[in-house]
């Protein structure tokens, strides 16, 4: 394990910790994004995808609003459509971010990520369960509320502090921020069930194509799609990642 302080020591006073870090420090520096050694001839039962999502509701959500919704994709035809619709969005998304690449595309780690992302699109019809995590509502217009919210502040005194807030990206954090807690969670669960999984964005170029596709409203924003399967052996092993000390700041930015 690449840390100075073994995880399975708590920092700090020597209380009892409520969990076993060691186990849980593993799960969490262990669960990666699976798309290769994914199981696409083993069944996913039901009640493992429910119990996973009983876990991923339970992440925090902004004002408690709970407004995600889940959609479990079984049917191999519906997947195979789906999958068509990956392929050719990869088949954009994969010239546009290689030619902007520059360096990065000689890089070792870059290019096992890039080959792994191209064989989920060749298998992704296969994959036992595909789950679709959704928001109620569309993403904020974060311009739009910064205008609303300066007009409203037109008359306002020079010195008054609100000139100096933009409500946009507050809205626009507390959107996603209230869904990715949950798909992270719902992932950790799986991994600790012996399933894999990754997120994948590349449905959503078809969004509209993939709402009439499954009966899902146009004011519902899909976020991705999370293919899950159970793992071809369990050995996930830590990433290899910049240190977290090396890119932490305390009190001040560089310091």
């Amino acid at each position: 394990m690449p840390f100075d302080t073994p995880l399975d020591t708590p920092l700090g006073a020597p209380f009892a910790t409520p969990f076993d870090v060691a186990e849980t420090d593993r799960l969490l520096t262990t669960t990666r994004s699976v798309r290769r050694r994914l199981d696409l001839e083993r069944p996913v039962p039901r009640e493992i995808v429910e119990q996973a999502l009983e876990v991923a509701v339970q992440a925090p959500t902004a004002n408690n609003h709970q407004n995600w919704r889940w959609l479990v994709i079984t049917e191999a035809g519906v997947k195979e459509k789906l999958a068509d619709m990956i392929r050719s969005s990869w088949a954009f998304h994969r010239n546009d971010m290689w030619t902007n690449a520059g360096r990065r595309r000689h890089d070792a780690q870059a290019r096992r990520n890039y080959d792994s992302a191209q064989a989920l699109t060749e298998t992704i019809a296969s994959v036992p369960v595909l789950v679709i995590p959704c928001v109620l509502g569309r993403p904020p217009d974060a311009a739009a509320i910064n205008a609303s919210w300066r007009a409203r502040m037109a008359d306002k005194i020079a010195e008054d502090p609100g000139h100096l807030v933009q409500h946009g990206e507050t809205r626009a954090s507390i959107f996603y921020g209230s869904i990715f807690p949950a798909v992270w969670s719902f992932q950790l669960a799986l991994r600790s069930r012996g399933l894999g999984s990754t997120i994948t964005c590349l449905h959503v170029p078809h969004e509209r194509e993939t709402g009439r596709l499954l009966g899902i409203p146009t004011g519902v924003t899909q976020v991705c799609m999370i293919p899950v399967a159970y793992t071809l052996g369990t050995d996930f092993r830590p990433a290899d990642r910049y240190r977290a000390k090396e890119r932490t700041y305390w009190e001040r930015w560089g310091q």
